[in-house]
C-alpha cells in the first residue's frame, strides 16, 4: 500500500489487491468504504471532517483550504 494519506483521524489509501480507495477511520479503527477513484475518497473524508466540525464552534475553522 504505498500510496497513503492521513487527514485528521481518517487515512486515505489504495488497495492494491483491487485499486480502489479505502477511507480507514484510524480512531475506530474501522473502514469506512472504498471508491473508485482518490477523489471521491477525499470527499468522503470532508464530508466526515466536516460534520465533525459543525458539532464544534464554527469560528474555529476557515470555511477555505484543503481537506488534508
Amino acid at each position: 500500500m504505498a500510496e497513503r494519506e492521513k487527514c485528521g483521524d481518517f487515512e486515505i489509501y489504495k488497495d492494491e489487491s483491487d485499486g480502489w480507495w479505502v477511507v480507514y477511520d484510524t480512531k475506530k479503527k474501522k473502514r469506512l468504504g472504498k471508491f473508485i477513484d482518490k477523489n471521491s475518497a477525499l470527499d468522503k473524508v470532508a464530508f466526515f471532517i466536516q460534520d465533525e466540525k459543525s458539532d464544534e464552534e464554527e469560528s474555529e475553522y476557515e470555511e477555505t483550504g484543503s481537506v488534508c
